[in-house]
């Protein structure tokens, strides 16, 4: 599986002393094995700059092909698309979503409710053709989501 991983969830997947880590551990354990985490623009950057500790994660995920980045510029023209399309001042995480449409990934690991809105939103993701990605939130059925079939181009190259 290709996921993306919020920011807001990084400690809950990375960080193993989190009380709410055994929730997210598949999403963990899927990027340290056979998985990947994508990520990517300008917004991303900066949240991960914020958490100097999951940055260094990060870095050391991509040495290893666990991490695979998305071109910012890509990233944020898509998010700035979406800003303008989907003016909403709650919409604060235009990036993530953009996030998903630019690299095709099939799964969001995010607990926040209102980009969960916006990644449930069919309309955003028909008009590209492409189909809405599923939610990790660490429920036990989302385990089914860390699996070969949500491996995207993006994660083989």
């Amino acid at each position: 599986m290709c996921v993306i991983i919020d920011s807001c969830c990084l400690t809950l997947v990375f960080d193993r002393s989190n009380k709410e880590h055994a929730r997210f551990a598949p999403v963990l354990n899927w990027v340290n094995g056979r998985g990947c985490m994508v990520y990517g623009g300008t917004k991303y950057a900066e949240e991960l700059a914020k958490l100097p500790r999951y940055l260094a994660i990060v870095v050391e995920l991509r040495k290893t092909r666990h991490a695979v980045p998305v071109p910012n510029d890509t990233v944020d023209a898509i998010s700035a698309k979406l800003k303008k399309d989907y003016p909403d001042t709650k919409f604060n995480d235009p990036h993530i979503v953009a996030l998903a449409i630019a690299s095709g990934c099939q799964v969001v690991c995010t607990n926040d409710d209102t980009a969960i809105s916006y990644l449930r939103r069919l309309d955003i993701f028909r008009s590209r053709g492409m189909t809405r990605p599923s939610i990790y939130r660490g429920h036990k059925t989302h385990v089914k989501l860390c699996c070969d079939q949500r491996i995207v181009g993006v994660c083989r190259a």
